[in-house]
């Protein structure tokens, strides 16, 4: 379903000159005698597979990723196809730790750490850190860690995380993390595909103002590790209790680990931009998840470009990321020490001990880019707040949201009632997959309500007709589709962990269109009028009644007007004995109220009306809880398949993993009813 109107126009800076977006523009032009007027010919040229060359080249210098070097070769390449992926910049060597701990900067504070509930702030600076990376890699080396083991950590956002990454790095070893709300088997789901030789936990975390011990998990997982072929130590940050190991094979203390490391110097081991430098893991909610393999140096580069050009951060900037370790925001926090200023680590919810306590942080740390999750504003608009009249967020350049889509009535919120006008919203999207972005903000344009500005620089962005099985171009039409890109990137993994990786590999991103094209797995829509784009859910998550065609994203922004509803999840049902698909809509009361028919009604209407009759969901049932991924993000494709009638076992990766019972009994005939009503008896 197309969509030609023109929407709300909700900021326009003041004064793009000034951005680093249009000062690289203008020096582009300089350099290579070019005319480049705007963003749109700037991407352009980004992307033209005759100028691409030239823009990776280019910005490898103005981020200075390796400062004096100028790479004489962006891209080497056997064919003109994106798999295998093609290798960028192979006549570069480099360390990724070194380019962060060496990097020039205004602040003399690199990290300011900061407890939950904002009790404590403690700020670090770029000699401690140098010092503590360079004792923790002394202690890595006399462990016997070198170039490609693994080094893995179960830990918060917190000091020793960041320490030991670079440590990590800076040996030419590969690091991972995850968070340590998991549970044992999520956890090992992880260590187990990738044999790390150490491996980082903390004895207790505080989240929701309870300290949360975590010694019986850890040491299951230590016995777990034994049993692998790599593994030589478990290491354990004692906070708050102390942590004793008399007696315990293959486990110490950080203090411990740390202390007895000889003196010796921060050296970088100098290694090809290509080299291995993250694992990261996809969702794997129902099954265990895949090992994703980034070079180091690509994720830099990608996520500086992001960072520096679409979200406008300079030199001297202070940036603050919610996250865990777990998700790949993480690593955007990691490269904000190369952007010359200062990052904050903030451990622990976000909402404790309310709603506002980390914007009263970004008040007293004078926080520039703030990065959250839609998820946090939608909370703090359905609170009815208006944090720009009691706190003040004057430093805040930039309000950067990912994780799931921004809904139109919350980015009118953050305007009208939430934030300072002048700040640019930006909303992207992009993943752990691809270590950046590939739709993103454009700080030299306008933003308009509910839309995702424009593809990122260097990503050959295009949206394809979902219906076929060869790839059409539908970009611009408004119509819905995949979304792909056309052109390699340097931030493609470099190899998916484990027996039949590349096979895996290929299955994830080349299936559907060809070696060509990389298929993100998302449905999308770009406006004719406006170019943005609107994310209407994920590929496999797209509803598909009677060849109708539509994501639940377009559900869930009707379903959000009605105030008294809390969350909603929308998917469809096919079980075998179903000539067709059918959706289904739950939907979370506040407070568990009861949903009555009349409210049902209503929803049926209002979803007639925005969209069309046959957009109208079948059945409408309450539900008393929506499953999540602990990063956040929705779970529609298990919930799909377990009203479908298959049997789903959820990974470590559900944050609620007891909130799928309640779907199971969907897939029985006697929940449903022909006429679509609801038994609400049976609820």
């Amino acid at each position: 379903m197309s969509n030609t109107s023109t929407p709300r126009i909700l900021w326009q800076n003041a004064d793009p000159s000034q951005t680093n977006m249009d000062k690289f523009r203008r020096q582009v032009n300089e350099k290579r005698g070019l005319a480049l007027r705007n963003f749109a010919d700037l991407h352009a040229w980004s992307t033209d597979p005759r100028t691409a060359s030239d823009f990776w080249i280019d910005l490898f210098q103005y981020e200075q990723i390796k400062p004096g070097v100028q790479p004489t070769k962006a891209i080497r390449r056997a064919n003109t196809s994106m798999y295998p992926p093609a290798e960028f910049f192979p006549d570069v060597l480099m360390n990724f730790a070194e380019h962060l701990l060496n990097t020039r900067s205004l602040n003399e504070v690199a990290l300011y750490t900061v407890s939950e509930g904002c009790e404590v702030i403690r700020p670090v600076t770029r000699p401690e850190l140098r010092e503590m990376v360079r004792a923790t890699a002394s202690a890595m080396t006399q462990a016997g860690v070198t170039v490609g083991d693994r080094v893995a950590a179960v830990i918060s956002n917190c000091v020793e995380a960041v320490v030991a990454c670079l440590a990590t790095l800076s040996l030419g070893a590969i690091w991972s993390t995850s968070s340590p709300d998991m549970g044992v088997e999520g956890i090992m789901q992880r260590l187990n595909q990738i044999e790390p030789k150490l491996v980082l936990f903390e004895n207790s975390v505080r989240y929701n103002g309870k300290l949360r011990p975590l010694v019986q998990k850890y040491e299951e997982c230590i016995a777990r590790l034994r049993k692998t072929r790599n593994f030589e130590l478990g290491i354990i940050i004692a906070r708050e209790v102390p942590y004793i190991t008399e007696g315990k094979r293959n486990v110490g203390t950080w203090d411990d680990f740390v202390k007895g490391a000889p003196d010796k110097e921060l050296t970088f081991v100098q290694l090809p931009f290509k080299q291995p430098g993250f694992i990261v893991y996809s969702s794997g909610t129902a099954s265990a998840p895949k090992c994703i393999v980034h070079s180091a140096c690509a994720m830099l580069l990608q996520i500086k470009k992001d960072y520096m050009l679409h979200l406008d951060v300079r030199p001297g900037d202070t940036i603050y990321q919610y996250t865990t370790t777990g998700w790949i925001m993480w690593a955007m926090v990691l490269c904000g020490l190369s952007y010359g200023g200062s990052v904050v680590l903030y451990d622990g919810s976000p909402l404790y001990p309310d709603p506002l306590v980390t914007l009263r942080m970004i008040e007293k740390l004078k926080v520039t880019l703030f990065g959250t999750s839609a998820r946090f504003l939608t909370d703090l608009h359905d609170r009815n707040l208006s944090p720009r009249q009691i706190i003040d967020l004057s430093s805040l350049r930039t309000v950067s949201s990912t994780g799931s889509v921004l809904p139109a009535k919350v980015c009118e919120w953050f305007y009208d009632v939430g934030f300072p006008e002048n700040i640019h919203l930006v909303s992207g999207s992009g993943g752990t997959d691809m270590a950046c972005s590939l739709v993103l903000g454009d700080p030299t344009g306008p933003f308009y309500s509910g839309e995702i500005q424009v593809p990122a620089l260097g990503m050959a962005v295009d949206i394809l007709d979902s219906t076929k099985d060869y790839p059409v171009s539908i970009k611009g039409t408004g119509e819905p589709g995949e979304l792909v890109c056309r052109e390699p990137f340097p931030s493609q993994p470099i190899l998916f962990w484990g027996e039949k990786g590349m096979n895996k590999y290929r299955s994830a991103y080349f299936e559907r269109f060809g070696d060509k094209i990389w298929t993100q797995g998302d449905f999308v829509s770009s406006s004719p009028v406006t170019g943005g784009f609107t994310m209407l859910g994920r590929s496999d998550g797209v509803l598909n009644p009677s060849g109708v065609r539509f994501g639940s994203a377009e559900i869930y922004n009707v379903v959000s007007q009605f105030p008294e509803f809390e969350d909603a999840i929308c998917v469809g049902q096919r079980r075998p004995q179903d000539s067709d698909e059918r959706v289904i809509l739950f939907i979370k009361t506040k407070d568990n109220r009861d949903l009555s028919r009349s409210t049902i009604k209503a929803v049926r209407s209002a979803v007639a009306a925005a969209l069309s009759p046959r957009h109208v969901p079948s059945f409408v049932f309450q539900t008393p809880e929506i499953p999540y991924t602990i990063n956040g993000k929705k779970i529609e494709l298990a919930v799909k398949q377990i009203v479908s009638g298959q049997k789903v076992t959820p990974s470590g990766a559900v944050e609620n993993p007891e909130s799928l019972i309640f779907y199971e009994r969907f897939a029985k005939d006697e929940y449903l009813m022909e006429d679509g009503k609801v038994m609400l008896s049976k609820i």
